[in-house]
């Protein structure tokens, strides 16, 4: 079927180049008509700090709604220098004129709201929707607050922004940092691939399929919500499987048109071979993001939704519209070589490097796979320690050059690190419950909060008009990326909380933005080994049903996940630790964000396989036509391995222009997605998986097929 199909594209190749412009145009035509936006809109159904926001939203929606933080920062006193006053109560009254703003509280009238040193002060903004209720994620509604205070900064005032409003804004990718890496990409091909006709190709093919894919993703976005993130994430991973997945396609059909194919055949012959290598791996990248769906965060699920639109996107165009731009270009693709090909190709006595690198790691094929896997422990020694800690995303990511992050810390510096991001308590009162009874409840169990361990200050209580709900304000002593902060959540659960209210009527729980991410760690690690064990046994039979083997899929299963806990402990180490975030611009150590860790695992899992099925299938055509498994392992290792490499590099590239993007959560999956294909390529790949297979010789392909037994038959009698 591909090879008909492989066939066809080439044959009929203008009809496929012209049903893909059709298909890009019709894909965005919907999604601009539909105009769906990002949305930062965090829910995690079932846990206790959702159902306490639900009950905001219902009883007592005042509460639930979006604010934004004005924050005022001079060098002189903030409460007396004439010009600053003035200034700051205009800017207020410009402020609460606008649209959806139904309250400001001043800090020249409230002074908890002024730094101790009367240099900054903070203004709060109250909106009289959520959210979700405004327009565009409330992007026009930020634009505006922008716009208000713009004409009051000067030289002596420094005005900034922060909250949730703020918070919930998109930080826009830079367009040249993205093209510098598919530059670098473009010169990586034409070395591989070592002709001008044929090197910009799957950049060419890989855009159009990124193309449509992202333009699903904002039809998507109409629907139901996506976070920010996701658009950068879908385009990152789409551009650096999409390329390798079209560089296989390319690179196969060159050496078939080598071997005196025309384009036609040739293409024909590369997709019933890599055809189905790039669907088995996108396939398993696939799978791996649909067992996202074990966590049951919309957010996630949100996040493997874009991705999968993507990847099958690129799946997509890697076997239809390569074929179909290698049938339009013709025998052109196997001339004009460049300089240095020409000059390699004359030196035929010479063997190839990836052949001479083959037969060194098989024949220390023990030594090899030995050192690989202690490589490879050695490099997740982070995880193994425990030092694998998972953060929320908030204020302190943004670029540092962003009215978001310069307003999180003048505030951080001014109030304490936990100003930022304070935890909501929210109070359950019985209907009918005694006016004189209540108060001093209430004043004890703010007591009992203050003097909680790591709490710097509690305000409130805010009651509702019923007098049903109360809401305190609970500003911990730490940041929202500090492990302190997360455990400060279980202790005010279990032992605060019970105390406060024992004897009494009353019921409370913890909730806010950092409560829910840490209600989202403790859901990520009950659902962990479901989720792994669902990725694993998949893997494991797609590549099994591929390959007609049960330990070359055992392998890849075991290599894949070693693969993925080296790449968490280069995370811990560089970012966690601080051994190298300043490399990349990250100003502060980092957990791995909760948002990005089971989407990370996915991805990892699922682009490890990408060239082990590259390099399995090219030892299984060698084997198919006859060679021994250890010759097999060594003249497939050899052919696949200069593409293999070149594919690798070409994701690192895409990769690491994204740990230059502005936004510490954008520069932390760009390192670890690079970190990760380096571990694959190099070490898993190069060395550890040759090694392997040259070591299990012909058990690996148990039990086999017809045809690779009846291939294997036909060598063992030939003389």
């Amino acid at each position: 079927m591909l090879r008909k199909l492989g066939r066809s594209a080439a044959e009929h190749h203008w009809w496929f180049i012209g049903g893909w412009f059709v298909l890009l145009i019709a894909v965005w035509a919907v999604a601009i008509g539909l105009g769906g936006q990002p949305n930062n809109n965090f829910v995690l159904p079932g846990s206790q700090s959702q159902d306490a926001l639900d009950l905001l939203d219902k009883d007592f929606p005042a509460a639930a709604n979006t604010s934004a933080t004005i924050v005022y920062h001079s060098s002189s006193d903030v409460t007396t220098d004439s010009d600053i006053t003035d200034a700051i109560t205009k800017s207020l009254a410009a402020v609460g004129a606008l649209d959806d703003v139904s309250s400001v509280q001043s800090p020249l009238t409230t002074s908890s709201l002024v730094s101790s040193d009367a240099k900054t002060a903070l203004a709060n903004v109250l909106y009289s929707k959520q959210l979700t209720d405004l327009a565009d994620n409330g992007e026009p509604t930020f634009d505006d607050l922008q716009a208000a205070i713009d004409p009051f900064r000067s030289e002596n005032l420094d005005i900034q922004l922060g909250g949730s409003l703020p918070g919930s804004q998109q930080s826009v990718p830079s367009a040249s940092i993205v093209l510098v890496g598919l530059f670098a990409a473009l010169i990586i091909l034409l070395i591989v691939l070592g002709t001008w006709w044929s090197f910009a190709w799957p950049v060419v093919g890989s855009l159009a399929g990124v193309g449509v894919g992202v333009g699903l993703v904002h039809i998507l976005e109409y629907f139901i919500d996506i976070p920010t993130i996701s658009d950068t994430a879908a385009i990152m991973i789409g551009l650096g499987v999409g390329i390798d997945y079209a560089l296989f396609i390319m690179a196969r059909t060159k050496d078939h048109m080598g071997e005196g194919d025309d384009p036609v055949e040739a293409s024909g012959r590369a997709m019933s071979t890599m055809g189905r290598a790039v669907l088995t791996a996108g396939a398993t990248v696939i799978v791996a993001l649909g067992a996202l769906l074990v966590f049951d965060v919309p957010a996630v699920t949100a996040m493997a939704y874009t991705v999968v639109l993507v990847v099958v996107a690129v799946m997509g165009s890697a076997t239809t519209l390569m074929p179909a731009i290698i049938g339009a270009v013709g025998p052109r693709l196997a001339t004009s070589r460049v300089p240095w090909r020409r000059a390699t190709t004359s030196q035929r006595s010479d063997e190839p490097t990836g052949m001479r690198w083959a037969a060194f790691v098989t024949r220390f094929a023990p030594i090899s796979l030995a050192l690989g896997v202690i490589v490879l422990l050695v490099l997740a020694i982070p995880v193994f320690r425990g030092d694998l800690r998972l953060g929320p995303i908030d204020n302190s990511l943004f670029p540092t050059d962003s009215t978001q992050y310069k307003a999180w810390k003048l505030q951080s510096e001014a109030f304490g690190a936990g100003s930022t991001n304070p935890f909501l308590v929210v109070v359950q009162i019985p209907s009918g419950e005694n006016v004189a009874d209540l108060d001093p409840q209430l004043a004890t169990f703010s007591a009992d909060l203050t003097n909680t361990k790591d709490v710097a200050s509690v305000t409130g209580p805010l009651l509702d008009s019923d007098r049903t709900l109360a809401v305190f304000q609970l500003t911990p002593k730490t940041g929202a990326q500090n492990a302190a902060t997360a455990d400060l959540v279980p202790r005010l659960r279990d032992e605060t909380i019970p105390k406060a209210t024992k004897g009494t009527n009353l019921t409370g729980t913890v909730t806010g933005s950092n409560a829910i991410f840490v209600d989202l760690d403790d859901r990520i690690l009950d659902r962990l080994f479901v989720f792994i064990a669902i990725v694993m046994v998949v893997a494991f039979v797609i590549l099994g049903a591929v390959f007609r083997s049960i330990l070359i899929p055992l392998k890849a299963v075991l290599f894949n996940l070693l693969t993925v806990l080296a790449t968490y402990g280069v995370i811990v180490a560089f970012l966690t630790y601080g051994w190298g975030r300043s490399w990349i611009g990250i100003p502060a150590n980092l957990p791995v964000l909760s948002l990005l860790a089971p989407v990370i695992f996915a991805m990892l899992f699922g682009l490890s396989n990408d060239y082990e099925v590259y390099l399995i299938s090219r030892m299984r055509e060698e084997r198919d036509d006859g060679a021994s498994p250890s010759d097999a392992v060594r003249r497939g290792q050899g052919h696949g391995s200069p593409i293999v490499i070149a594919a690798a590099l070409v994701m690192v590239f895409v990769f690491a222009s994204y740990m230059a993007q502005p936004g510490a959560s954008v520069k932390q999956f760009g390192f670890g997605m690079a970190a990760a294909i380096l571990i694959d390529a190099f070490i898993t790949r190069m060395v550890m998986l040759p090694a392997a297979m040259y070591i299990g010789g012909a058990k690996m392909w148990w039990p086999g097929s017809r045809r690779s037994a009846s291939s294997m038959k036909s060598a063992a009698t030939s003389p």
